[in-house]
């Protein structure tokens, strides 16, 4: 069974991850380092100067290779997350799985971007289109109960018709606009939940959005060096 844990500290096991005892802000055992299905976290074992990433104090935190890991204070020792991984190693037979579960990752998070825009243009003409209806609607109803050869009825509906037409389009353009207003919103959760995911199995380090197939290609991850495999 592979390793899925590492402590680190001024006084740990053999095979886990000792620091120097000049360091002595850094606890006996200081944090622990855990590899689960979603990636890397750092765990600080409620030590008295803390544990920190990238400048904030943390009890508990998902991690990855980009990120600097400092223990005892800020700027006092930076942990080598590469150095760490090393301690933590994940069977090849399980990283390629996973490996190759990003390409459905990556096609998933397509699928719904490209649905989120399409959807919201439709909805946007719709609701430009209802409130621009109404007027013709209203010029078609209204001279059937009224006298249509009167010349002032016909004079008021042409000008209720302009007023409503006027009306209708700034209705209209408010309301799609308020429409469209939230899809950068929803783009940003759905672009937030798909970096989360799309990192290396074993480092964490984020894909960004580049193609799943050119990842591949590139044959190992660029942050640990780990051999893709596939």
């Amino acid at each position: 069974m592979e390793k899925n844990e590492l402590f680190i500290g001024r006084e740990v096991e053999k095979g886990d991850y000792p620091i120097d005892k000049q360091y002595a802000l850094v606890g006996r055992k200081h944090a622990r380092m855990t590899r689960m299905a979603d990636g890397l976290y750092i765990e600080d074992l409620d030590s008295a100067n803390g544990t920190y990433v990238n400048g904030t104090r943390v009890s508990r935190k998902k991690i990855n290779t980009s990120d600097k890991v400092t223990l005892g204070g800020i700027d006092h020792f930076q942990l080598n997350i590469g150095q760490a991984l090393k301690l933590l190693p994940m069977s090849a037979k399980e990283f390629q799985t996973k490996f190759t579960q990003l390409k459905h990752v990556y096609a998933n998070y397509q699928k719904e971007k490209v649905k989120i825009q399409s959807e919201s243009q439709g909805k946007m003409m719709l609701k430009r289109s209802i409130p621009m209806a109404l007027p013709g609607l209203v010029m078609v109803v209204v001279p059937f109960f009224l006298d249509k050869n009167s010349h002032d009825v016909k004079l008021l509906i042409q000008m209720s018709g302009g007023i409503l037409s006027a009306l209708s389009m700034v209705i209209g353009s408010i309301w799609a606009s308020k429409s469209m207003a939230k899809v950068p919103e929803r783009l940003n959760d759905l672009r937030e939940r798909f970096l989360i995911d799309y990192v290396c199995p074993d480092c964490g380090n984020d894909f960004g959005e580049r193609p799943w197939e050119n990842i591949k290609r590139q044959g190992k991850c660029k942050a640990c060096q780990r051999d893709f495999g596939v």
